[in-house]
């Protein structure tokens, strides 16, 4: 487990990135989970508009209408500059630290007054021991002058742990984290008639009286918005959360370069291709070519038109796109098979030699492969336009998970609103190190870079507990991997300008639930026509299918939200 404010898909150890379909749906739960493995200091809808406009249908708000709503209610944004990162963000790109910096304390005394609070979140690991077996609840709480005894569920279950829950009001723990791709339909009235509306304590500059909190990026606490009031705590996320990785090793090896075009790379990808020596040019990369063409997550505004991504060129381009790559034969048979769940191995034997992931999986890749072959080096591609121009980059989703506290007297939410400051608090200090890797000398230990290496006590006991009750802006910290702090912020630096919000960008709207499966036949679809087993034919009789059943009234929803 090593090092920043954010990491660990087993435990809590990486830098952050962003879960799919995912590379274009804004956040799921792959790319959250590749942002939690992806940080270090261990080394780290009802019928209604479900977001901050209060109203009761979508045709009754416009998107300048929701925005100033929402400006209303958020927290005031007031970054804190307690360290200075080694690698400055550009255009809201990760921050990196190629040096582990002396800590700082951001809050001087316990923020709690000896309340005790229950708090329900998800694992996607071993669920760590509880009170009173666990010394690091015991430490933490210690610091918070105040007690949280955690319910840690099953993350792969927690979406129907979540229904059960508030299905019935007085099961609802004090505090409840809720990953985006788990909010149930009509989240929002379950929102405002079970947990606090928070905008009256940290709204505006009410927030400043928690620095931590203040130091959120807007865009995050706007994901938190529903119903007309701002009810999420966030775990902010970063700024793009997919590459197309390629085996800068294994090229120079070879002797060849590195695509810059959509030609080049199916040309790449048949040059490296030989089976007799095993090894092929791809994986499948469907999720990595929508980013390239350009395809929107949801809906693409053309003038007062919107047009769902099925229906867009850019979505038929890097369909017709895939299926060449695919009838080149360069991708590995194994993917084109379906198997997905071999790709990093495939990938990190040298088996493939071009791959799409979350970046998150890059530290783990190295983490893996290291040991065994110090060559080991991946490399993302920097983003290309299909012919090679710039670019067009839908920014990720500002936020994936949230907490929320339930409705309690304004003495018990101040409180825990102070517990959460102290969990806020930004990489580099004092609290984010206990929080992220516990005690040192019980639950760490640190290496010669000064990197904390958890113990084995450390390993049983330190997950991502608190984290998900509020995190901090994200960094990128893990030294212990050389060059790769460097790498990745200098490659998410050159991206970050390419980077554009969608129309729809940091809304928080849930759709009616007759459509949650509207879009589902698209994804099977997808694959048999990259695969040659359908045609484009069968995408616009499909089409033609969506329109009919929901599309066009799922269209006119979201028109709704449109100035």
């Amino acid at each position: 487990m090593l090092g920043s404010p954010r990491g660990q898909a087993k435990r809590r150890t990486g830098t952050a990135t962003h879960p799919l379909d995912e590379a274009t749906s804004g956040f799921s739960r792959r790319s959250f989970l590749g942002v939690l493995s992806g940080a270090v200091f261990l080394a780290a809808a009802p019928a209604t508009l479900t977001a901050c406009s209060g109203a009761s249908t979508p045709q009754a708000t416009t998107a300048g209408g929701m925005t100033e709503a929402l400006d209303k209610i958020v927290p005031t944004y007031k970054p804190l500059e307690l360290v200075t990162p080694d690698i400055a963000s550009v255009n809201g790109s990760t921050p990196g630290f190629t040096t582990i910096p002396s800590l700082v304390k951001s809050v001087t005394e316990a923020p709690g007054s000896g309340g005790t609070y229950t708090a329900m979140t998800p694992a996607w690991w071993a669920v760590p021991p509880g009170l009173p077996r666990n010394s690091y609840y015991a430490q933490v709480n210690e610091q918070l002058g105040a007690t949280i005894e955690f319910q840690v569920n099953d993350g792969n279950a927690y979406a129907d742990k979540v229904q059960t829950v508030l299905a019935s009001p007085k099961d609802v723990p004090d505090w409840m984290v809720i990953p985006g791709w788990n909010l149930p339909p009509r989240f929002g009235q379950a929102a405002s008639g079970v947990f606090q509306d928070l905008a009256e304590f940290i709204a505006g500059d009410k927030v400043l009286k928690y620095p931590n909190l203040a130091n959120i990026p807007t865009a995050a606490w706007k994901m938190g918005c529903f119903e007309g009031g701002l009810y999420g705590l966030p775990y902010p996320g970063a700024l793009i959360s997919d590459a197309i990785f390629y085996r800068a090793d294994l090229f120079e090896e070879l002797g060849v370069q590195p695509p810059t075009s959509a030609d080049e790379y199916r040309a790449v990808a048949k040059e490296l291709t030989d089976e007799s020596k095993n090894r092929w040019g791809s994986e499948d990369v469907w999720n990595g070519a929508q980013i390239m063409f350009g395809v929107v997550p949801k809906w693409k505004q053309e003038g007062d038109q919107l047009k769902h991504r099925f229906e867009t060129e850019e979505y038929r381009a890097a369909l017709e796109w895939t299926a060449q790559l695919f009838a080149d034969g360069s991708v590995h048979p194994d993917a084109v098979a379906g198997n997905a769940q071999q790709a990093k191995p495939r990938f990190e034997s040298g088996a493939t030699l071009m791959t799409t992931d979350g970046t998150g999986s890059w530290h783990e890749a190295l983490a893996r492969t290291l040991p065994s072959n110090p060559r080991f080096d991946m490399q993302p591609l920097d983003y290309f336009a299909p012919d090679g121009g710039t670019p067009t980059l839908f920014r990720a989703q500002p936020a994936a998970i949230f907490s929320f506290i339930k409705k309690a007297d304004p003495a018990k939410v101040e409180e825990m609103l102070a517990l959460a400051n102290f969990m806020a608090a930004p990489f580099g200090t004092e609290e984010n190190a206990l929080i992220v890797n516990g005690v040192e000398g019980v639950h760490y230990t640190r290496d010669e870079q000064g990197v904390p290496r958890a113990t084995a006590k450390g390993t049983e006991e330190v997950t991502s507990t608190y984290a998900f009750l509020v995190n901090s802006p994200i960094v990128n910290s893990m030294v212990q991997y050389p060059g790769l702090v460097q790498a990745q912020s200098e490659w998410e630096a050159r991206q970050a300008p390419n980077v554009v919000e969608d129309v729809f960008f940091g809304m928080q709207i849930q759709e009616p639930p007759k459509f949650a499966s509207l879009g589902t036949p698209f994804d099977d679809l997808a694959k048999d026509i990259i695969r040659g087993r359908r045609t484009m034919a069968d995408l616009d009789a499909e089409l033609a299918s969506w329109k009919s059943k929901g599309g066009e009234e799922l269209r006119e929803f979201y028109a709704g939200f449109l100035a």
